[in-house]
């Protein structure tokens, strides 16, 4: 096994097409693991590389990664990818150690690694569950699961729609917003504010985030379009979310709402309106991501896991071992 290690816009046609095609599988399908998310964050970051993973001269699979100066790899997209994993067909029988030696690395960390790749099981130090709406059997059987879940969530969110409605203006939902300049910008504002209240980090103070957000905002790619929704009370945007629309499913991503508004809870207008929409399009399912937030809980009682962990290269290990025998004989 040997692997050519490149910058994303370095990667040829072919294997740009290769990619497309083995992360059309279902398992692989997430706007995270697509060609588009890696490209636009090669656009951004100096650091990041993809991984073509050779057996003579035909490519196996793809690993994409952001290097770090001590030789090791975090996911593309490090701290905003929710979704990780080898991309190649579903029966490549690889071993993780030996992909991080061609790739060159001393390791590979992982927080967001689909669990469908059996090879990484040793390597997983935790999961983590992901809530999703299932939208399969369409939209009447969410809101009947919601009922069994959450018995008041459908009629609580009515009842402060109705009452935003009649206090502010009427409440309309743009799938994909008219105003994406001036809403992706609110949003940003609001996100900003949010984490400052709350004391965590600020992702939107990071330039490369902001950046691939701006460009993956005007992505219409069918496995990873930007989509900027927004609810609207009269002239006033009370919610907006910037989230990647793939094949099957919706990621949700940054959610966000103007505080102004918060005892109308808009945040929950603009889910329910969101899982309403998707439906209607046939979007399979509605992935809420890691994090097991009281929102989230409220609207569906559904998961999946993703996984936590480390593959240390082979060699990496081999120099650990020898250097804690020689420790050990000195002792």
């Amino acid at each position: 096994m040997r692997a050519d290690v490149v910058h994303p816009a370095e990667l040829g046609d072919a294997e740009r097409l290769l990619w497309r095609t083995f992360a059309s599988d279902s398992s692989l399908n997430s706007p995270f693991l697509s060609w588009p998310f890696v490209e636009a964050i090669g656009k951004v970051r100096d650091d990041a590389r993809v991984a073509a993973f050779r057996d003579g001269s035909m490519v196996c699979g793809f690993l994409a990664f952001q290097l770090t100066s001590d030789h090791a790899g975090l996911p593309i997209g490090a701290t905003v990818c929710d979704a990780q994993a080898v991309v190649g067909p579903t029966d490549w029988a690889f071993e993780p150690r030996g992909l991080i030696d061609a790739a060159g690395l001393s390791r590979w960390s992982f927080d967001h690694l689909t669990l469908q790749q059996a090879a990484f099981l040793p390597y997983h130090h935790r999961r983590h569950r992901s809530p999703v709406v299932d939208l399969a059997k369409g939209y009447d059987a969410f809101v009947e699961d919601v009922r069994t879940n959450s018995k008041d969530l459908i009629a609580q969110v009515g009842r402060r729609r109705r009452k935003l409605e009649r206090e502010v203006g009427p409440v309309v939902c743009e799938w994909q917003s008219s105003n994406p300049e001036g809403d992706l910008l609110r949003l940003s504002q609001w996100k900003s504010d949010q984490y400052a209240r709350e004391g965590t980090w600020d992702r939107f103070a990071v330039p490369w985030i902001a950046e691939a957000l701006a460009l993956l905002a005007g992505s219409r790619d069918p496995t990873c379009t930007g989509l900027l929704t927004s609810v609207r009370a009269g002239e006033h945007l009370v919610a907006a979310h910037f989230g990647l629309l793939g094949t099957d499913r919706l990621s949700w991503w940054f959610p966000t709402y103007n505080p102004e508004f918060s005892r109308y809870s808009p945040g929950l207008i603009l889910l329910l309106d969101i899982v309403a929409e998707a439906a209607k399009r046939g979007v399979g399912m509605v992935d809420l991501g890691r994090g097991e937030h009281d929102y989230k809980l409220r609207a569906t009682s559904r998961f999946y896991e993703v996984a936590e962990g480390e593959v240390v290269a082979a060699h990496e290990q081999d120099a650990d071992r020898i250097e804690g025998k020689v420790a050990g004989a000195g002792g």
